[in-house]
């Protein structure tokens, strides 16, 4: 079966498609290279994130060239293909359009490496953990019913690979073993900040003093290699206006993804038990 398959593309009528279709991928990959490796060299004080866009754009330009090249190269078969299989082609696409959009999303999940099984993610208003991924659906581990608990509630969800394409996907665990953790906390306009953010702070520093170091390290490894811009590793508290009731609270803090629900779950009952003390100062 191989030999046919060799002895007609030797003597059909494709052979010299083939043949510039492979010297075009590999010529523009390689001007490509070049360009980057000179331009990179030329300038080594550049900033990570001039880097990292001048590798996006020439990937895409890339992407453009190799299309319009092929496109070039195989307009006279495409034609001779086309105008035979349009009206089938249209047919099955009208029957299969949600399988289609379901295999286009798996495809796109594949080719970014959005998100893989263990991964947390939330999409569409649903949040969880990745158990199974196919071709037509992913399979997750459902968190809640409070989101500020984060602990699976022992019910799957799934949804439709067809639905990343048209949602955004957030990803909690992109560092690796570590996570940067952002919560609000609601704090009643009568609770003094100078009085609540103290405590909390000494508090949020100890809890992830042991692991600044050693994120620090994994997100400067992170940023040489894939030249991302990587957030600091330190714990912060911020306040911002909310209504005439409350004010909130923004807590973030970066620690292993294990540990991130003690470290919250602490310092919401610290939160609490300042709270108290402030508004009852006689019990």
């Amino acid at each position: 079966m191989w030999a046919e398959i060799s002895e007609f593309i030797q003597q059909g009528p494709i052979r010299s498609e083939i043949i510039q279709s492979v010297l075009l991928i590999i010529g523009v990959l390689l001007v490509r290279t070049v360009i980057l490796q000179t331009h990179f060299r030329r300038h080594p004080a550049m900033q990570i994130e001039d880097m990292r866009r001048w590798v996006v754009v020439s990937r895409n330009l890339t992407l453009i060239a190799c299309l319009i090249g092929l496109i070039s190269v195989w307009a006279a078969q495409i034609q001779t293909l086309a105008l035979s299989m349009f009206a089938i082609a249209a047919a099955i696409v009208l029957a299969t359009k949600e399988l289609i959009m379901c295999l286009s999303g798996s495809l796109l999940r594949s080719l970014t490496k959005q998100y893989s099984v263990g991964d947390y993610i939330e999409i569409g208003g649903l949040r969880g953990r990745v158990v199974d991924i196919n071709l037509f659906n992913t399979l997750m581990m459902q968190i809640g019913p409070n989101i500020l608990v984060g602990q699976l509630s022992g019910k799957t969800v799934s949804f439709p690979n067809s639905l990343l394409l048209a949602q955004s996907v957030q990803r909690d665990n992109i560092l690796g073993p570590y996570v940067i953790h952002t919560f609000d906390i609601p704090v009643p306009l009568a609770v003094d900040p100078d009085a609540v953010l103290p405590p909390l702070q000494a508090l949020l520093e100890q809890l992830c003093a042991p692991y600044v170091a050693e994120i620090e390290q994994h997100l400067a490894l992170i940023q040489t290699q894939k030249l991302f811009i990587t957030p600091a590793a330190h714990p912060r508290l911020t306040c911002v206006p909310h209504d005439d009731k409350v004010y909130n609270l923004i807590v973030r803090f970066a620690c292993p993804l294990y540990k991130r629900l003690e470290i919250q779950q602490n310092l919401i009952s610290e939160f609490m038990r300042v709270q108290y003390r402030l508004l009852h100062p006689a019990a």
